[in-house]
């Protein structure tokens, strides 16, 4: 896809000739923006590219999870950290 010039539709284009713009989106594996009153209002994606989305942001979640528990190890390692009995304690 073209940063500066995404493929775009309108919502009546997908009224009239939607099977056309699913081949494309197929074809190309590109996603188009829906444009509704010349404003983007949804995206259209091949399935395979969605799933290859969920899997990179759950990789990302994963990894920045880690590295949030290592940081609290290593703090906790230095006695930055303080022990709370309950929520009040942090309050």
């Amino acid at each position: 896809m073209n940063a500066l010039m995404p493929n775009t539709v309108s919502v009546s284009d997908i009224q009239k000739n939607y099977r056309k713009v699913f081949d494309r989106v197929k074809k190309t594996k590109e996603p188009v923006i829906v444009l509704s009153n010349n404003k983007p209002d949804v995206v259209i994606i091949g399935y395979n590219e969605l799933e290859t989305l969920r899997k990179v942001a759950y990789e990302v979640e994963v990894k920045d999870t880690l590295r949030a528990v290592e940081e609290g190890r290593k703090e906790f390692k230095t006695g930055k950290t303080i022990k709370a009995n309950s929520l009040a304690d942090l309050i």
